[in-house]
């Protein structure tokens, strides 16, 4: 008796679980606005004060902070870097989460779980000014500004009781204010031993996830729940005073 409750609860869940997706879905279709029309641009000197209050947080911190630096020339290198920057960091994501995805497969006894396709797409981020701190000790603490509208291409397949899925995250909007430290600052390559990281402010997340090709995020209210969990996480991770260490000097000497 207890297998066949087990049975059905599980039946059960799939079931409303698929029936609700489908009814959201199509409420969000059908109350979308068609009414859409094409914004008037126009030059800033003819913008009322509403208009340019609203520019306000769009406009790069060099520009409204005189404690910021501008780094187009970061962008600019980034940019012609990106391609090899993509597989690079693509290949160093995968191989952390192996393990991470070993364990938890094992925990939640599902069969695997791999990336079909993981690329950051064509569009770098884009660095909207630096500032730099000046102190006593042996360190350099750096602050950039970062936004990145990319379109990557993230698809994971899941396999678990007979059952294939797949996720995938596309349109990845992020935009960051992070704190990087390397401390203390060592008279040898790569001249710091360590990279302190942290978050001085909540982090923008934004992007679409579909799940067997339907987009899971146009369900009215899961939008903003995933958004306000996701910021919360971040936030309890990285978020300043906390702060998120690695150690470079030693897998320099090692590779060298």
């Amino acid at each position: 008796m207890g297998v066949f409750s087990t049975v059905l609860g599980f039946f059960g869940f799939g079931v409303g679980v698929t029936i609700g997706l489908v009814i959201g879905y199509f409420l969000f279709i059908y109350f979308q606005h068609t009414d859409v029309k094409h914004p008037l641009i126009r030059p800033i000197v003819e913008l009322d004060t509403k208009s340019l209050e609203s520019m306000l947080p769009e406009i790069p911190h060099w520009v409204k902070n005189p404690d910021f630096d501008r780094i187009d020339w970061l962008t600019k290198f980034v940019e012609h870097m990106w391609p090899y920057l993509d597989k690079a960091v693509c290949k160093t994501a995968k191989e952390i989460a192996k393990p991470i995805i070993a364990e938890n497969t094992a925990k939640y006894k599902i069969d695997s779980v791999e990336f079909e396709t993981l690329t950051l797409g064509s569009l770098p981020p884009v660095f909207q000014g630096m500032k730099v701190y000046t102190t006593d000790e042996q360190e350099l603490i750096m602050e950039p500004s970062i936004k990145w509208a990319g379109n990557p291409n993230i698809t994971i397949i899941v396999k678990a009781f007979g059952i294939k899925a797949s996720v995938q995250v596309i349109d990845l909007q992020v935009s960051a204010l992070p704190r990087i430290t390397l401390k203390p600052l060592v008279p040898s390559f790569p001249c710091f031993a360590k990279i302190l990281f942290s978050l001085m402010e909540k982090p923008h997340v934004d992007f679409g996830l579909k799940l067997l090709g339907a987009d899971v995020m146009a369900i009215p209210g899961l939008y903003v729940f995933v958004q306000d969990m996701i910021k919360t996480q971040i936030a309890n991770m990285y978020l300043w005073p906390k702060v998120l260490e690695s150690t470079k000097e030693a897998r320099w000497n090692s590779a060298c």
